[in-house]
């Protein structure tokens, strides 16, 4: 059930965030990666977040 992805997705952040522990996504259609941290120092978040925001590092090479 494809249409059901995007409510297992919201149900895992949930559960996620009560552990403590950030999210992030791609922004770009259709990609599928999602970096989990907790505990990590402010520099190594922005790190994380720059990764995951830039698909150009770790999108599918061909």
């Amino acid at each position: 059930m494809p249409h059901l992805k995007p409510y297992t997705d919201q149900a895992s952040d949930a559960i996620a965030r009560l552990t403590g522990m950030r999210t992030l996504r791609c922004p770009a259609p259709g990609c599928t990666l999602r970096i989990r941290y907790r505990a990590v120092s402010p520099d190594e978040a922005d790190w994380l977040a720059a990764l995951a925001h830039d698909h150009t590092r770790h999108g599918i090479r061909k």
